[in-house]
């Protein structure tokens, strides 16, 4: 009997952590004392979460934010990436990048926070991105003191750079980003304005999404596009 207490006691416990509204951070990352992922913003009642990437992206940080990402858009009908991160791993950004268009999720930054480099992959693939202006800046990826990538038989990755142009243009941004990014060093960091930050695709909305919300709008909780 003792155990069965236990064992329902930790399961409860469990339970209530989901859905606690304020910000759950990922133990792993939380104890290395770099970057974090928490929930933010649950709202059960109006299907509605958040994700917070805070800190540098490495790969451990990709790992916790696709778990809760995929975890959470089940049952929520709006979930947004809130960034705050430096930049970091360009790898491991993309791969966040990727599963956020593919769930059609949403990105955003705030007053108080940043979205710096590598950091930019992720909120270029949001189906809804809203920066905050002077928040987000850009600089040439990779960064020439990451570590070259390999891919998985343990080869150097193959022109990183055309990667990232690669896979922004999957992300329907226009090439003028690209070309910008690679025109500055890490040093020389372009802090993007309102304008700029329009101008070169991250605060906007994805057509194909924009196209979803209008043939949706008068449809209670309609199944969420996937990209």
């Amino acid at each position: 009997m003792p155990n069965v207490f236990i064992t329902a006691t930790l399961v409860a416990a469990c339970l209530i952590s989901l859905v606690q509204p304020f910000p759950l951070a990922a133990e792993p990352a939380a104890e290395q004392g770099e970057g974090t992922v928490s929930i933010y913003n649950l709202d059960s009642a109006a299907h509605t979460a958040g994700v917070a990437i805070d800190g540098p992206i490495d790969k451990t940080i990709a790992s916790h934010a696709l778990e809760l990402i995929r975890f959470l858009r089940v049952d929520n009908d709006e979930l947004t990436v809130y960034l705050n991160s430096p930049g970091g791993n360009v790898a491991a950004a993309i791969e966040i990048g990727e599963e956020v268009r593919k769930l059609s999720v949403l990105t955003a930054t705030d007053d108080h926070g940043e979205c710096l480099g590598a950091c930019v992959l992720i909120l270029a693939a949001g189906v809804r991105r809203s920066p905050a202006p002077d928040s987000v800046g850009i600089y040439r990826l990779p960064d020439p003191k990451e570590p070259a990538g390999r891919d998985r038989a343990g080869q150097k990755s193959a022109a990183p750079a055309k990667r990232v142009q690669t896979y922004l243009a999957r992300m329907g941004m226009p090439d003028r980003l690209y070309k910008e990014m690679m025109q500055r060093a890490p040093d020389k960091m372009l802090v993007l304005d309102a304008a700029r930050l329009k101008a070169f695709g991250l605060d906007g909305i994805d057509p194909a999404y924009e196209k979803w919300l209008r043939e949706n709008a008068n449809t209670e909780r309609p199944q969420q596009p996937q990209q």
